[in-house]
Order: C-alpha cells, then sequence, then structure tokens
C-alpha cells in the first residue's frame, strides 16, 4: 500500500511539472519551427515532416503527442538577396487517463536575408490558436468512494462545467546561419552552422478552465547551436548540438552529439541509385534523460527514432523506460545533391 502511495505522489507531481511547461521533444533537429519561427523557409526549398511521442506507457495511460509541419520559401525580392518564409503546424497532445489534452494551430512567417555569400540572418514571427480540454468522465473523485466502493454513478461534488479553453498563442525569433565550402553532401568538405533564440507565449495565455482564476502560460525562451562539420575524404560528417529552454521556473539542458555515416553516394548522372546514409546520435538531458537517436536518410526522406533512458528520480516509478519518438520527413532540395552557398 505504501509502495502504492508513494507511486501516486510521483505521478501527481510529475504531472504537475508537465502541464506547468510547454510540450518538448528529444529530436529537436526534427522540429524546427517549434523551436523558432524564424527557421521557417530557411536552408530549404520545401520541408514537411510527422512527428510521434509516447511516454509513461510503463506506468500508466501513456502520455502521448502528435505534430505535423510544413513550411516552405517564397517571393523571393527582386535583389535576390531576400526570401519570404512561410510554414503552418498542427499540434495534438493527450495526458494520461484524463485525457488533457491540446490541439494548436500555428501560423509562422520569417523574413530570410542574405549577409554574404557564406551567412545568412531570419526573422520569425509565429501565431496560433490553441484549445485545452479535458474529460472530466474518465477521472475518479473522492466523493464517489462509498463505504470504500467506488461508485461512478455517484456525485463529484464539484462544479464541472467548463472542461475546455481557447486561447491566442504568439512568438517571434531570430536564427543566423553560416556555411563554408557547401558543396555536394557527398563531398564532406564543409562546415556549417546555426544559433537561434526565440521566445514563445509572450502575450501571456490564460489557459484556465475555472472562470475568475487566471493560470497563464508562462513566456518560453529557447536558445540553440547547431553544426554539420565534415571529415574531408570520409563518409563521417559530426553534429553536435546544445539547446536550452527556460519557462518560469522551469529549464531544460540538451547536448550531445550524431555522427552521420554515408552509406552510398548516388548516381549524378542516370539517377538510378539514390544516395543514403544513417546518424546515430547521444544526447544528454541535464539531470533527467540519456537520449538515443537514429535516422536513416535517403535522397529527399528521412525517418528516425529516439528512446529516451530516465536517469531521474522517476526512474523508480518508470525503470528508466521514459519517451519513444518517431519521425518522419521529405524535404527539398535534395540534401544529398549540389547546393549553392548563395541559396536562401
Amino acid at each position: 500500500m505504501k509502495k502504492q502511495l508513494y507511486i501516486f505522489l510521483i505521478l501527481v507531481v510529475s504531472s504537475w511539472t508537465v502541464t506547468a511547461q510547454d510540450l518538448h521533444f528529444s529530436m529537436n533537429d526534427m522540429n524546427p519551427l517549434y523551436l523558432n519561427p524564424a527557421q521557417a523557409g530557411m536552408n530549404i526549398h520545401v520541408r514537411g515532416s510527422i512527428q510521434y511521442r509516447e511516454q509513461w506507457r510503463s506506468v500508466t495511460t501513456p502520455f502521448t503527442t502528435g505534430i505535423f509541419s510544413y513550411d516552405m520559401n517564397t517571393m523571393k525580392n527582386s535583389r535576390g538577396n531576400a526570401k519570404l518564409g512561410v510554414g503552418v503546424q498542427v499540434i495534438n497532445d493527450k495526458a494520461g487517463d484524463s485525457k488533457m489534452g491540446l490541439t494548436q494551430g500555428n501560423l509562422n512567417l520569417s523574413a530570410v536575408l542574405k549577409l554574404d555569400e557564406e551567412s545568412k540572418l531570419s526573422f520569425g514571427l509565429m501565431g496560433g490558436f490553441g484549445q485545452r480540454a479535458i474529460d472530466y468522465s474518465s477521472l475518479r473523485w473522492e466523493s464517489q468512494y462509498v463505504n470504500g466502493a467506488y461508485n461512478q454513478n455517484a456525485s463529484t461534488g464539484e462544479n464541472l462545467s467548463v472542461n475546455s479553453t481557447t486561447y491566442f498563442d504568439a512568438g517571434a525569433g531570430f536564427v543566423w546561419s553560416y556555411g563554408k565550402d557547401q558543396g555536394y553532401i557527398t563531398q564532406n568538405n564543409g562546415i556549417k552552422f546555426n544559433i537561434g533564440f526565440s521566445a514563445f507565449h509572450f502575450n501571456l495565455p490564460n489557459t484556465t478552465f475555472m472562470g475568475g482564476t487566471d493560470v497563464k502560460l508562462d513566456t518560453k525562451f529557447v536558445g540553440f547551436t547547431n553544426a554539420e562539420i565534415g571529415k574531408e575524404n570520409t563518409n563521417l560528417t559530426f553534429i553536435p548540438s546544445v539547446y536550452y529552454l527556460r519557462q518560469g521556473k522551469l529549464q531544460n539542458l540538451i547536448l550531445g552529439n550524431t555522427f552521420r555515416y554515408l552509406i552510398n553516394e548516388g548516381s549524378h548522372f542516370t539517377g538510378f541509385v539514390k544516395s543514403s546514409a544513417v546518424s546515430l546520435g547521444v544526447n544528454y538531458r541535464l539531470k533527467d534523460a540519456i537520449i538515443g537517436n537514429f535516422n536513416f536518410e535517403y535522397a529527399n526522406y528521412t525517418i528516425g527514432f529516439s528512446y529516451d533512458l530516465t536517469v531521474s528520480g522517476l526512474s523508480i516509478v518508470n525503470q528508466s523506460r521514459g519517451a519513444f519518438e518517431v519521425v518522419f520527413r521529405y524535404r527539398t532540395p535534395n540534401p544529398f545533391g549540389k547546393m549553392s552557398k548563395a541559396r536562401i
């Protein structure tokens, strides 16, 4: 009984932590719009992805999150040194037995400016509408226990007239990108890196279900840097990254490295043979989890998997089995093909 109560209390505390902050993902490089609206249409022509995350399955009804993203660049100016990036994103999340859910749609706009032949700067804005909802019928209340037995038809004794709320959300950010000697990815002779900063919920949206009580989302600040460093005349590329997120008193630091290995260089003449690569990476979310990831790239397509191994105190509850993610992405131009350094 004591063990069950202990586990219950940990889950309650964990649930409060989850609901007090935004959703987070382990494969951040696969989810650029969620990190920074300035990445809409940056370094690509067209990009689309579907990402799914599941956690807590080893303990209770799993928390599930799905996110769809699509972005592109368009409207190049007459001088050819600036473009408009446009992106849309749809997020759906359900949390455990209560089915406390979030559905949100965002529109992202960015201005991508070429500074010189090797660098560019992008500014972005995000606006969207979100809805949070809860299914009270799946919850159990103290007043529904009669003589120690649960009676689902008994009154909850609570005022549960409102089960959803809708709000407007806004964010902004910038990204600086640098690339040198970016020819064919198969030449593996270049280096590029990105530095970005963004802020979300700066309008402090109210997400409460209860009238007369404000429960506002704290502004979330995100900073990141990542790089791709090719080891010339080999098939190996190093992809280090650092991501920092802060929202209210909560903060997240994720750092690590991914190794990409070119399996096959495609045919540049017939096109019958497509280029492909595999990536293996290890990241560490400070005081929380070790994250392993695997990606397979084939021409314009990428499929990725990640798994979080819990190392915090919550490992007592979930036996170190954290979250699982899978993502599918399509992008143009083909990342294995020739890319101009000046392309924006």
